[in-house]
């Protein structure tokens, strides 16, 4: 009796840890020694692509936003960003998708990524061009503008 409560016991113990952990409230280091109260909320992340070009966002700090647009650059055009505002956004890494599958020549996409760093407005503008040929070679231009949504309700 004394052995299957001390076991009823141990696994309420660890399904409450379970719980905590899969809820977010603690974040452990791998070797479990170590263990904080996570204070970060979870942000939102924005994807756009090419049809969302000229589209105003609204943002909140530490939120992401993904810009993913079609880029074959076998052609020599590539996407690149034109401005921003370094004072509201960090751009983050580009990732580059060339799908190993699709013949030589093929195109893919190209992922722009910026976060918040605080509140306040910004546009992001991104050309498509041959950056040897210059600002004449400019094929493509995308553009959105974001802006403050920090008084804005809560996101669900």
């Amino acid at each position: 009796m004394k052995k299957l409560m001390k076991q009823q016991h141990t696994f309420r113990s660890l399904a409450r840890m379970t719980a905590l952990v899969v809820t977010g409230f603690m974040v452990c280091s791998s070797d479990a020694v170590s263990c904080q109260k996570n204070t970060n909320p979870i942000r939102m992340e924005h994807r756009l692509v090419e049809t969302d070009n000229n589209r105003t966002l609204d943002i909140r700090r530490d939120e992401t936003v993904r810009i993913t647009l079609p880029e074959n650059a076998t052609t020599g055009y590539r996407w690149t960003v034109e401005s921003y505002d370094r004072q509201f956004l960090s751009e983050l890494p580009s990732e580059a998708n060339y799908p190993a599958t699709t013949g030589v020549g093929s195109g893919g996409e190209v992922t722009f990524i910026f976060q918040a760093k605080k509140s306040g407005t910004s546009d992001i503008m991104l050309k498509q061009w041959r950056s040897w040929e210059g600002d004449s070679s400019t094929i493509a231009r995308f553009h959105i503008q974001l802006r403050e949504a920090d008084n804005a309700k809560p996101r669900n």
